[in-house]
């Protein structure tokens, strides 16, 4: 079991500290206070600066070290089930539908569900994950207020310790839910919200591991997260679960409108003291040409119908036989977005190839949600 006591606390380095610390505040001469440096904050001058292209991500194409994501959808959704997936493949470093996933330290932090959510990973271990004999994925079976700088840094020693145990660097902790992680806080407040945006970056900036905050749908799931916008902005990755499917609403130097189906699979894990069933889950992965909309809207709006031209041509010349998985159909022909994008800059004579390049995402995400097109990372297919 996991164990549930403090951390002993510890003082925020001068960079975490609340802007409202007396200790960070100016001198009325505006001279910086003793023991503060005159430049506190990371600086990099463009002339030195180097990509690191060797960097490790927490899951390809969707999820960078340091990145914030956002999962949400409403009750019963599927939404914890989801968020789990995804951190079980991180903790044992097994590819995530297709797309590479180092194996790196989880920490979940079960707010909401407590204890209770252990059937969930336990049912998964048993059965999923046997020849890994010590998985690095911890659970939290109480979490701190997001809102109480004291609290998010005895998490941050905590999380330390953590990872000295796992002897690997943290990749994801995962808040399961947002509510119930700011007891007394408002979430249509701005300071609030901006309260829990900057926990994430204190995590971010001492261990270079993503967030993730699972949250819940407003009353019409169809108009995003419930609160206040400031989440959305903030976030590098937006899944809205509904339905049985994973859509991402938000990506960053990505193309939205992604889809991954999933199914719900019961299992029973024993027998109560009174001999009756203790059941759970399994997520599997579904086939996601099979849960595309219903409904085929024609093609509409002027980009799309400048664009659908041009990816038909390139499809028809240049597109790549897709080995299939289980996101992309087995010998579907695809095309990278970027070549979409080279074919159709000509379509968008004297406009900036930069707002042009945005019109042409709108219009592959519109076609997308329409069932006219297919989306997995940078593949683009005819449906």
């Amino acid at each position: 079991m996991i164990s549930t006591s403090e951390m002993p606390p510890h003082e925020f380095p001068p960079e975490a500290t609340s802007e409202r610390s007396e200790s960070s505040r100016k001198k009325p001469n505006g001279e910086a206070p003793k023991g503060h440096a005159a430049s506190p904050y990371p600086v990099t001058w463009v002339s030195d600066a180097v990509l690191k292209l060797d960097a490790q991500p927490v899951l390809k194409g969707l999820i960078e070290r340091g990145s914030f994501v956002m999962i949400y959808g409403p009750s019963g959704s599927g939404k914890s089930f989801f968020t789990a997936d995804i951190a079980q493949h991180i903790a044992t470093g097994e590819s995530w539908r297709g797309r590479k996933c180092p194996q790196g330290l989880v920490v979940y932090v079960a707010s909401e569900a407590g204890a209770s959510i252990l059937k969930r990973f336990i049912g998964w271990r048993d059965r999923r994950a046997c020849s890994i004999a010590r998985l690095p994925l911890a659970v939290l079976t109480r979490g701190p207020n997001l809102l109480d700088d004291l609290e998010v840094a005895r998490l941050c020693d905590q999380l330390a310790a953590l990872q000295d145990e796992a002897k690997m660097p943290l990749a994801l902790t995962t808040f399961d839910t947002l509510s119930r992680s700011i007891p007394g806080g408002d979430e249509n407040s701005a300071e609030d919200m901006t309260m829990v945006i900057r926990a994430a970056d204190i995590l971010r900036d001492r261990f270079n591991s993503a967030t993730g905050y699972v949250h819940h749908s407003g009353k019409d799931p169809d108009k995003g997260a419930r609160g206040h916008s400031a989440l959305f902005a903030a976030s590098d990755l937006v899944l809205r679960i509904m339905d049985g499917v994973a859509t991402v609403d938000k990506v960053r130097d990505g193309v939205a409108g992604e889809r991954f189906a999933f199914t719900l699979e019961p299992i029973e894990l024993g027998l109560d003291a009174d001999g009756d069933p203790v059941m759970t889950c399994l997520l599997n992965a579904a086939d996601s040409s099979s849960s595309k909309p219903k409904s085929r809207a024609p093609i509409s709006g002027k980009n799309q119908k400048v664009l659908i031209g041009p990816l038909r041509e390139l499809v028809a010349e240049a597109g790549q036989s897709m080995p299939g998985t289980s996101a992309i159909p087995q010998g579907v022909r695809a095309v990278s977005f970027e070549a979409l994008v080279q074919r159709a800059l000509p379509k968008f004579p004297g406009t900036d190839e930069w707002r042009a390049k945005q019109r042409i995402t709108e219009a592959v995400m519109g076609m997308q949600a329409n069932g006219h097109i297919g989306v997995h990372g940078d593949w683009l297919w005819l449906i």
